[in-house]
């Protein structure tokens, strides 16, 4: 048996047709804002001290299409009491080249606005497709060291020696200094912090008249 094929020229042609016609029409979808919206964010990231005053700029942009608007999130959720966020720009339908500007204003940043802000821009494209872009800031405060000085943890003579309490960050490595004048320091204890506290008896405080004492993140 002998399978034959027969070629049709005319088939062939419009098959040829419809094939560029359809890259035309996937183009046009690309050109009409079918693609993400650019989202920058300054800075990526900034160390601050507990107390100041953080500002964070995001700017998006799209080609073609509607670009809303952009939202924030603290951590993955709602943005702290002392973050406001402002956005202007966006909105309108067709907008060629529109763009949305924000401001991020953290005021008295502590440990409970120090995190990572994701900001979030959507391009709606006229036939109705939704792509989102993310960019993020992270706000981090230096690692602290804090002396404990009221409750169970108060500094205080014990049975084997002055008793005293330290709070760190967990993980980081902390060193106990101690001194007879204020200013010469030598180290009682180095370690690593577990549970955010570090606990230390100086033995050395019953046979001394007085002793100072004060830790430091190595």
């Amino acid at each position: 048996m002998v399978a034959k094929v027969r070629i049709n020229p005319a088939g062939f042609r419009k098959t040829a047709i419809f094939l560029t016609f359809l890259g035309l029409f996937i183009t046009v979808q690309a050109e009409a804002g079918l693609l993400a919206p650019s989202l920058s964010v300054s800075p990526a990231s900034t160390n601050v001290s507990k107390g100041d005053t953080v500002t964070i700029n995001v700017q998006s942009s799209v080609t073609v299409g509607v670009l809303s608007s952009i939202s924030c999130q603290f951590n993955g959720g709602a943005l702290p009491a002392n973050v406001s966020f402002t956005t202007s720009g966006g909105g309108n339908l067709l907008d060629l080249g529109g763009s949305v500007d924000a401001i991020l204003t953290i005021t008295n940043v502590s440990a409970t606005s120090a995190g990572t802000y994701t900001f979030s821009a959507s391009t709606v494209g006229l036939l109705g497709g939704l792509l989102t872009s993310t960019a993020s800031c992270t706000v981090s405060l230096p690692p602290t060291v804090t002396a404990v000085t009221s409750g169970l943890g108060s500094p205080r003579m014990v049975e084997k020696g002055f008793k005293i309490q330290f709070s760190a960050p967990t993980g980081s490595n902390l060193v106990i200094q101690a001194s007879s004048d204020l200013t010469h320091w030598t180290p009682v204890w180095t370690n690593v912090v577990t549970g955010g506290s570090v606990t230390y008896t100086d033995v050395v405080a019953k046979t001394v008249s007085g002793r100072f004492y004060r830790a430091r993140l190595k």
